[in-house]
């Protein structure tokens, strides 16, 4: 079991309208938007009694704000109330169907890219979409994310791990992110009836989104399974690190800069600093990015999250882009990130920096794969190109589309032949 506790649940609560004195503290630190104090103010007041802000439209709700409110008073779940409040009463713009992870309900960047994947990937996937019994009592879970990079986890790291995992028991992180309540709801039944199936006992996870969302989140949306524990997979890696179970054959002498997963925060700086110290084992030079741990910036997928953005190609483009100019900055032998959305979300945007952006980008287990005397098989490339040339085909199309959807009911027992 891991030895990093949750955080407390009341920082997913509902917004505690009678602890906001409406200083506005919580909004000056915002790694995104940065409001001046008289600013802040003016746009707390506003989004609290449900006018109009500037929030709404920008906010990437990577909860930074949570951590800067001595009264926890949990602005960032107001923010999430009032974007489900705007979906019920407008819909989304038809560009966001795009990238809703619903699958099968609606082809999505995920499954466009899934089904143009290699022979080797697809029997990958086939192995882990799997009914049968788990070998032992830990099921670990993959992630939408990781579901795309098959390849990555194809390591002896990770040769003991029963993986088990399909889009459809997506875990519903961007459903809880972008305040779609009663979507992960549905979302949550799923999986409670997948895990009855399996019944592991331990859960390990191979991002650091999931592990909160199992840890912190779904036992507030109606998942009844137990685990006896919840494990992140860095926690893990590090532990076997330390205990001498993976042995490093070299040191790798790179200056490395780390992109923080948006969820690391939440369990606090013990957590923050495990990719740190991984790094610093396997003897890269870290160095810090200006945003970074509780006050980092997201990739840039966040920038889509909002009702009024609906996944805007340009606005997501135009976040990641600037974060990877201040990469650039930091003068990096190469880019780090241990969440494999923000890989695969960096490998599109390289596509689309105009300037050239030359510098390597890893996920944090290539690096300890070349650390252990492994060469990793990098189909990021080959995922990131199909993840492009999915998104302009199927969604630049439908972008100055003015028509309005919502969200089906989601299916509680899809197909065990999805794949």
């Amino acid at each position: 079991m891991s030895d990093i506790k949750p955080v407390s649940i009341d920082f997913f609560g509902t917004f505690k309208f009678d602890r906001c004195d409406r200083c506005g503290e919580c909004l000056t630190h915002c790694p995104i938007m940065n409001f001046p104090l008289d600013k802040a103010k003016e746009e707390i007041k506003n989004l609290i009694v449900g006018n109009p802000t500037q929030i709404l439209s920008d906010c990437q709700s990577c909860f930074t704000c949570n951590f800067y409110c001595e009264k926890g008073c949990n602005l960032t779940s107001l923010i999430l109330q009032r974007w489900s409040e705007q979906y019920k009463r407008e819909g989304l713009r038809n560009r966001g169907k795009y990238f809703m992870t619903l699958y099968p309900n609606y082809p999505n960047f995920r499954s466009y890219t899934l089904e143009r994947m290699t022979k080797n990937e697809r029997a990958i996937l086939e192995k882990w979409g799997s009914f049968k019994p788990l070998k032992g009592d830990t099921l670990t879970y993959p992630g939408c994310n990781i579901i795309l990079t098959p390849t990555l986890v194809q390591s002896r790291l990770f040769e003991e791990c029963d993986i088990r995992g399909r889009l459809e028991y997506c875990c519903g992180e961007t459903l809880f992110r972008t305040g779609y309540i009663n979507e992960l709801k549905q979302v949550t039944k799923r999986l409670d009836k997948w895990f009855n199936i399996l019944k592991p006992k331990n859960l390990m996870v191979l991002c650091t989104a999931g592990t909160n969302v199992f840890r912190n989140i779904l036992p507030n949306y109606g998942l009844n399974y137990q685990f006896e524990s919840a494990t992140s997979y860095i926690e893990w890696l590090w532990n076997r690190l330390e205990t001498g179970k993976i042995r490093i054959e070299r040191k790798l002498d790179y200056k490395v800069t780390i992109q923080d997963s948006c969820y690391s925060k939440m369990f606090g700086d013990d957590y923050m600093d495990l990719p740190r110290k991984i790094l610093k084992k396997i003897g890269c030079e870290v160095i810090e990015l200006p945003h970074n741990r509780e006050n980092m910036k997201c990739c840039g997928i966040g920038a889509g999250f909002s009702v009024k953005s609906a996944y805007h190609p340009f606005k997501m483009r135009k976040a990641t882009i600037d974060n990877l100019n201040a990469v650039k900055k930091t003068r990096a032998d190469i880019l780090c990130v241990y969440c494999s959305g923000c890989n695969q979300q960096y490998h599109v945007a390289k596509k689309l920096y105009l300037k050239g952006f030359k510098m390597e980008i890893y996920h944090i287990v290539e690096l300890l794969q070349l650390a252990i005397g492994e060469e990793p098989e990098r189909m990021i490339k080959r995922t990131a190109s199909k993840m492009f040339w999915g998104i302009m085909i199927k969604q630049i199309p439908n972008f100055w589309s003015r028509k309005r959807f919502y969200l089906p009911p989601i299916p509680e027992d899809p197909a065990e032949d999805a794949y």
